[in-house]
């Protein structure tokens, strides 16, 4: 997925196809649509059975993004579950824990970590080294000391 800069994607959970449609440049015109895409790859049936939409990476979104399209609704439980499926494929062959899920759910963008929380990552304690970078450079304050001997 990370390889992907911006494309349609159809996804059929139940037999594990996934079409992806052509490459777009983010100032290319749409030349398709994904009923026509679908159609290219040689499928010609079961057109609703496929969760659509938009993947890809880059300008806002560096590490991709994944919009279904149309919108995802809670209520409807069966294209929902199919739709989670296809998350779980994303994130099975690339996206990442902060690859943002739009038009999931109830939310309107997410990261991918709210959904499948075990991909988090792990946090981390920065490095003595960077902790050192962050913190001003203190002026050295010498103390006083008294060299004379007590008589």
């Amino acid at each position: 997925m990370q390889q992907i800069d911006n494309r349609r994607f159809m996804y059929n959970p139940k037999t594990g196809i996934l079409v992806l449609g052509y490459q777009y440049a983010a100032t290319s015109i749409l030349i398709s649509s994904h009923a026509n895409e679908l159609t290219d790859a040689g499928i010609i049936k079961g057109y609703d059975d496929f969760v659509r939409g938009w993947i890809g990476t880059g300008g806002n979104y560096p590490v991709g993004v994944i919009h279904f399209a149309p919108s995802v609704d809670a209520r409807n439980i069966e294209l929902f579950d199919r739709a989670f499926d296809t998350l779980e494929m994303f994130k099975n062959n690339g996206a990442l824990a902060g690859t943002v899920v739009r038009g999931f759910g109830e939310r309107w963008e997410q990261p991918l970590s709210d959904i499948f929380t075990d991909i988090r990552e792990p946090e981390q304690k920065p490095s003595v080294r960077k902790q050192l970078k962050k913190q001003p450079m203190a002026k050295a304050i010498r103390q006083k000391t008294n060299h004379q001997q007590e008589r």
